[in-house]
């Protein structure tokens, strides 16, 4: 069993709203966005997940990880280490 805690789901609008200051990308790899952004209380990490259209917020050290993992050419293992973190996809339907 996986004892990784998810990402948690952050809503795109919050995102922008909260990079006002200036935002970098800092890589694009197999449908897996990583961007900071400049906040008042400093630099926030997100992860936009284009399979399922999910913002994520992410820990500083882990999306530093991520960025090594990407320099060095490891996409597999990037995506590896991604995708236990991002929560399923779910269908809501409505009765």
């Amino acid at each position: 069993m996986n004892n990784l805690v998810s990402f948690p789901v952050t809503p795109f609008e919050t995102y922008l709203e909260m990079t006002q200051y200036g935002t970098e990308v800092h890589f694009e790899h197999d449908k897996y966005e990583l961007l900071s952004g400049t906040t008042e209380d400093g630099k926030m990490y997100f992860l936009i997940d284009y399979n399922t259209g999910l913002t994520y917020e992410v820990e500083e050290s882990t999306a530093l990880h991520f960025v090594q993992l990407n320099e060095q050419g490891n996409g597999k293992q990037l995506v590896e280490t991604i995708t236990p973190r991002l929560r399923p996809t779910i269908t809501l339907s409505h009765t």
